[in-house]
């Protein structure tokens, strides 16, 4: 019998043969515009690329055009055929002609002969040419923008930057292995973005979730316990929190982990292979330290500076101080006998003093933004610019709303402020205590290396300065949630959470007051910090049950341990050796290679500050219907 199927009437025309077909017939024999030097006079060519320019028509029969082919390079047609008439920007074409000398420069251009329309461009390129000329289009062109010569290249550097990685840590012996994305949900810190599965849970119609996972930081311990000695993998990881300039809620780090390794060994390992590849891909080659007096040297040849969570941050008020201006220090006063008295527990007070900062004849306006409130988390410092021979010798009586002073004359003799200068002030946590961070002050100080002008006066160097950051507290107080711009944080009695994440191994020396004041403890943790960007981070990891067990019950009163983390602790208990780790940010080290600020320039699909990719309109509604399936429906409306 046979069968006959019914087709439905349709409702649109097929589009026609003739025009269609012809889009996909390519000839193979195209070259790039950089070959076309190696060409003789005359030679006949063929290039795929886009029309970068509308045709400019000379003459009845003379056209010139601007051809862009898939690496970005441009070339000139020249068409005495007509047979650019109608070609639109952005349209991709497939061009025939021969070589030709060109007339203005030393440089070559095509005569045109034929052209084929791959595929012609609607009229949206062209009202957007303005964007293109800038080098920015709206964020739901981005198609259009990574066409741009710059953002081609910047995405091939993010490729050769892997190559490199992935070659130094093979000739280190590590494997590339990769881990689950669909996880559990465990806290580690920041936000989880949840995956709803159609399994319900065993025992309950709950609905069951997996977790993209903040890191494959428990996978790759798991590793280590699966007898892997050195592991790497450029991993993807997913984390809902606020965006900025250097965060996206998908990113990649380089993931490292070593078996019967410590910090030392993995810091070792993370430094060659930062160090090489900023010697192959950094602009400026050269990637720059401190010496142990505190100067700027070359890092080839030394080990990178270390300095300590407190270091950095009474001297610098963050975690990751900009080491380009290495001078730029705070300066705690409490030798001099001055205090902060606003609040008991922020007694220390501190200063800033920016030298020769502004012209007293014209003003210190240019520096106004260091007092706006919407750049500081907490309270604004007080900033006092010196105008007059007077403000030399009574600056501090600006401060005394904030601070005491036994001797302010042996102050200002020290200070040794003069016309021009300008001193900023706040108070700050004891330095044994230091959790907010950063600090007023260590904020200001951001403030100023950000401005075009504060980089002039105080950065010794454009180049790239690495330091370590080392012997951070193992724990922090739990931070409620303060109304905005309140004057200090507000901690809850007795709370603490792990400072990076509960697997960190405390500091030996420290080990007993794991029981005692757990606050006091510091960890053996490590962040490499090149011009005030974490690029990474890492610590030696517990491997010892009882201790990990003891962490999460005693310390971090985590009472479902088992259910969250069960799998970690029957893996150490079946001999797990000792282990440490590093991640590093490869979306901000790519992003500092390539010399941009921002690492949404070397992303292809960076989301929105909202989280929202622009481009595909995501994240979207789904039907209720569809959530039932995943026994997830939406909350009820009042």
């Amino acid at each position: 019998m046979r069968f006959i199927h019914t087709w439905r009437t349709l409702s649109k025309e097929l589009p026609s043969a003739t025009s269609t077909i012809v889009k996909f017939k390519l000839q193979k024999d195209a070259v790039s515009i950089d070959n076309l030097a190696n060409l003789e006079k005359g030679a006949a060519v063929t290039v795929n690329g886009w029309i970068d320019k509308k045709p400019n028509n000379v003459g009845k029969k003379l056209a010139f055009c601007t051809l862009r082919d898939a690496s970005g390079k441009k070339i000139q047609l020249v068409d005495s055929k007509s047979l650019l008439k109608g070609a639109n920007v952005e349209d991709v074409v497939q061009i025939q002609g021969s070589v030709a000398p060109k007339r203005s420069k030393d440089a070559t251009e095509i005569k045109l002969e034929s052209i084929v329309t791959l595929n012609p461009a609607n009229k949206k390129p062209s009202e957007l040419q303005h964007f293109k000329t800038e080098g920015t289009y709206p964020p739901e062109y981005r198609f259009l923008q990574l066409r741009l010569p710059e953002y081609q290249d910047k995405l091939k550097k993010r490729f050769e930057i892997t190559k490199t990685v992935r070659q130094l840590l093979d000739k280190q012996a590590f494997t590339e292995i990769e881990t689950p994305i669909l996880f559990k949900s465990t806290p580690e810190g920041a936000r989880e973005f949840l995956v709803p599965t159609r399994k319900a849970a065993d025992d309950s119609k709950k609905p069951t979730f997996y977790a993209l996972p903040q890191s494959p930081q428990q996978y790759k311990q798991l590793l280590m316990a699966s007898g892997v000695s050195r592991y790497f993998q450029v991993a993807r990881c997913f984390r809902d929190e606020d965006l900025r300039a250097d965060r996206q809620p998908e990113f990649t780090q380089i993931d490292i982990e070593m078996a019967f390794a410590d910090g030392s060994d993995v810091m070792k390992v993370v430094e060659d292979t930062v160090i090489s590849t900023w010697n192959e891909h950094a602009p400026s080659c050269e990637l720059l330290t401190l010496d142990r007096s505190g100067k700027l040297v070359p890092v080839q040849g030394q080990p990178v500076y270390q300095m300590s969570y407190q270091q950095a941050m009474t001297q610098y008020g963050i975690d990751k101080p900009d080491l380009r201006a290495p001078d730029l220090k705070i300066m705690d006063l409490s030798e001099f006998k001055a205090f902060g008295h606003t609040n008991k527990d922020f007694p220390v007070f501190e200063v800033m003093v920016l030298r020769n900062a502004f012209n007293p004849e014209e003003g210190s306006n240019n520096w106004s933004f260091l007092t706006n409130i919407d750049d500081y988390n907490s309270r604004v410092p007080i900033v006092v610019p010196i105008e007059t021979e007077q403000d030399e010798s009574s600056w501090f009586e600006k401060f005394l709303s904030i601070a005491t002073f036994e001797n302010p004359k042996l102050v200002t003799r020290f200070l040794n402020l003069k016309k021009g200068d300008i001193i900023c002030g706040s108070t700050r946590q004891h330095a044994r205590h230091l959790f907010e961070n950063p600090t007023p002050m260590g904020r200001l100080r951001q403030l100023v290396l950000q401005n075009t002008k504060g980089k002039d006066l105080y950065q010794q160097t454009t180049k790239n300065v690495v330091s370590w950051v080392i012997n951070f507290p193992l724990f922090s107080p739990v931070e409620t949630m303060a109304e905005k711009n309140a004057h200090y944080p507000i901690y809850e009695p007795g709370a603490v959470t792990a400072t990076h994440h509960p697997f960190t191994m405390v500091r030996l020396a420290d080990y007993e007051k794991l029981k005692t004041n757990p606050l006091q403890c510091l960890g053996q943790h490590y962040d490499l910090v090149i011009d005030g960007v974490e690029l990474g981070g890492g610590s030696t990891r517990i491997h010892d049950p009882e201790l990990q067990e003891y962490i999460f019950e005693q310390v971090l009163n985590i009472t479902n341990a088992e259910v969250l983390f069960g799998h970690l602790l029957k893996a150490f208990q079946m001999g797990t050796p000792p282990h440490a780790g590093f991640a590093i940010g490869f979306d901000r080290m790519c992003a500092m290679l390539c010399g941009t600020q921002s690492i949404r320039d070397v992303i292809a699909f960076p989301k929105s500050i909202t989280g929202s990719d622009l481009v595909v309109g995501s994240p979207t509604t789904v039907p209720e219907k569809t959530l039932n399936n995943y026994n997830v429906a939406y909350a009820k409306t009042k």
